[in-house]
């Protein structure tokens, strides 16, 4: 191992030794013996006291993570909702935001294909913004667009899923918001992972990736000056329940939540920030770059190079025809190493072909990514 992986060599050592090469991060990071605990503790108060003693005794806990989530994000605390997922999470915001019908609303090539559909099921038209020839933004272009004909909204996805490209958010955020044009930024891939308190007006994540807590757990973070234009449609009774001290973001939560996700992604981002953001984000960068030395000239693949900052994800294009989804099957069964396969689906107006992700956490050792090469030319 080098000295740099000798560093972060704890985050392995606090985690349950793993029984395959985990190499897929962008898919679900591995959780932390203590979010393990924090969350399966949750579930047996639950048990012990019931449902909702457990939540109020929970309370401090998940508003401590509810506030380290939202400094992440940029907003302040009350601006951040607990939900399942960030396709949950676009949706409540979709359903919540002053949008008229027909809107239109201004995405990148690169864009997330679940995301394109959700505008589409809720009415909106979708327009390109300008991108160069390696699919970053245009800022530009954005600029002119903007001082134009400007869209009801600019979604952009901070760093895309099928390859390591990386929007510049918050140089598009300071152009929309001279504007008054709305940014929504999918940070999905990109919390924990890359800086993003970037000033967005709204943004959303999950807890699963780069920040390595439970599934099944989402946030959702809206800027302050939105908060009294959200067209919310709670109960009666859940604003009856609502906790003295929220505001009306909080009334975007789902009644019915698993709790006990919550309470283990508040201790994940509890030791994401112990350890130190910026040393995290800055040792991503560095195992994208070494995973992408490490494949480059690889035998029938082409290496994606980095588009923006460095980060973690890297992706690789078949040169002879290989089945994408098999070799992923065969990396897996044969070589016991855990990647994705990335349908067109994911980026339908961007991508030609399946690719094969890679992506790290902090621990990758130059063997894992000897171990990778290997098997990959093994496959053909």
């Amino acid at each position: 191992m080098t000295e740099a992986g000798d560093r972060w060599q704890w985050f392995r050592e606090r985690r349950l030794p793993a029984e395959l090469v985990h190499l897929d991060s962008a898919a679900a990071g591995r959780s932390s013996v203590a979010t393990l605990r924090a969350t399966a503790a949750y579930a047996e108060r639950e048990a012990t006291v019931g449902g909702y003693v457990a939540q109020a005794e929970g309370t401090p806990g998940l508003n401590e993570g509810r506030a380290a989530l939202a400094g992440l994000l940029g907003i302040p605390a009350l601006g951040l909702a607990f939900v399942e997922s960030a396709h949950a999470a676009i949706e409540v915001l979709l359903d919540a935001w002053p949008l008229a019908d027909g809107a239109v609303v201004a995405v990148v090539s690169s864009e997330w294909g679940p995301n394109l559909n959700a505008f589409s099921r809720h009415g909106l038209r979708i327009t390109e913004l300008a991108v160069h020839g390696d699919g970053l933004l245009d800022l530009a272009g954005l600029e002119r667009l903007l001082g134009g004909d400007p869209p009801a909204l600019v979604h952009l996805t901070q760093v895309a899923s099928h390859r390591p490209l990386v929007q510049p958010a918050a140089e598009a955020a300071a152009l929309c918001r001279a504007a008054g044009v709305p940014l929504w930024v999918d940070a999905a891939q990109a919390i924990g992972h890359v800086d993003t308190a970037i000033g967005a007006d709204a943004a959303y994540a999950v807890s699963r990736k780069w920040l390595t807590g439970p599934r099944g757990v989402g946030m959702l973070a809206i800027a302050e000056p939105w908060w009294d234009r959200l067209r919310i449609h709670a109960s009666d009774l859940q604003r009856d329940s609502q906790p003295a001290g929220t505001g009306p973001v909080w009334l975007l939560e789902s009644a019915e939540a698993n709790i006990a996700g919550r309470i283990g992604l508040c201790n994940a981002v509890q030791e994401f920030r112990s350890a130190g953001p910026a040393g995290i984000w800055q040792r991503l960068a560095q195992v994208g770059r070494q995973t992408r030395q490490a494949l480059t000239d690889l035998p029938g693949w082409a290496v994606l190079p980095a588009v923006g900052p460095s980060v973690a994800i890297t992706a690789l294009r078949p040169l002879g025809g290989q089945d994408v989804a098999a070799t992923r099957a065969r990396l897996l069964d044969e070589h016991g190493i855990v990647s994705t396969a990335c349908a067109t689906s994911r980026a339908p107006r961007e991508m030609k072909g399946p690719l094969l992700r890679i992506s790290p956490h902090v621990d990758c050792t130059p063997d894992e990514l000897n171990l990778l090469r290997k098997a990959l030319i093994a496959l053909g």
